[in-house]
């Protein structure tokens, strides 16, 4: 049995709109540790982006809490500072920017982190490889493949170093070939780095893979 304390906690973590008629999560609660990948399915509309959302620092829940590396997520007070240290988004359209190069949108997240050109360059060139994306790293993103892109999508996402991971649709867009390839960047990030990898995910493949599953429905936690 594993005791270590979850990274992730969510507890009873409602988001109502139209003062409470719509219920786009309705009292969730669940908990994933470390090392996990952590499928969350559940039909169109059923509270897995928002969830994502809500874990991740873009919205605010109507109730409930959220707890991310026993940092309960009510108490911070810079959300894009705690973001850009503990969480890396993936997205179903990669939100590359189109003026810059693969490897400048790879390197742009450490800029924040005041790390040196000549390091911020070295790490992303490291990623890029990992991606098997080198001979790509002076592409636009609009001259690349979209397999290619998402795989750039990644890259940014994991160059931090974090301990979660929310991937919305990741693969959505992508064919077999890269469906695979992205599952298995993501997986080994969690299985290397010890970080939680939660994938919001209609994809049978990446459900069947991941460590466990958890199924959203109208909002609610269902198995």
């Amino acid at each position: 049995m594993n005791n270590a304390a979850p990274l992730l906690a969510v507890e009873g973590l409602s988001r109502h709109h139209d003062g409470g008629a719509v219920k786009a999560l309705d009292g969730v609660t669940f908990e994933a540790r470390a090392g996990e990948v952590v499928a969350l399915t559940g039909p169109s509309g059923c509270g897995k982006s928002t969830l994502l959302s809500l874990i991740g620092l873009l919205d605010q829940p109507t109730c409930g809490r959220v707890c991310v590396a026993g940092q309960n997520l009510a108490m911070v007070r810079q959300p894009g500072n705690f973001r850009l240290h503990q969480i890396g988004f993936v997205f179903q359209f990669h939100h590359m920017v189109a003026t810059m190069t693969l490897l400048e949108n790879v390197e742009a997240p450490l800029i924040a982190l005041g790390l040196p050109r000549a390091a911020r360059r070295e790490r992303a060139s490291n990623m890029l490889k990992q991606m098997n994306l080198s001979a790509r790293a002076d592409f636009l993103p609009a001259n690349v493949s979209g397999g290619e892109r998402q795989r750039a999508a990644v890259a940014r996402a994991l160059i931090n170093r974090p301990s979660l991971i929310l991937a919305d649709e990741p693969t959505g867009n992508l064919d077999r070939h890269n469906n695979t390839i992205v599952l298995n960047l993501l997986m080994a990030h969690a299985r290397s780095q010890g970080a939680l990898v939660l994938i919001a995910t209609h994809n049978p493949e990446i459900a069947g893979a991941a460590d466990r599953r958890i199924e959203l429905c109208d909002g609610r936690l269902v198995a």
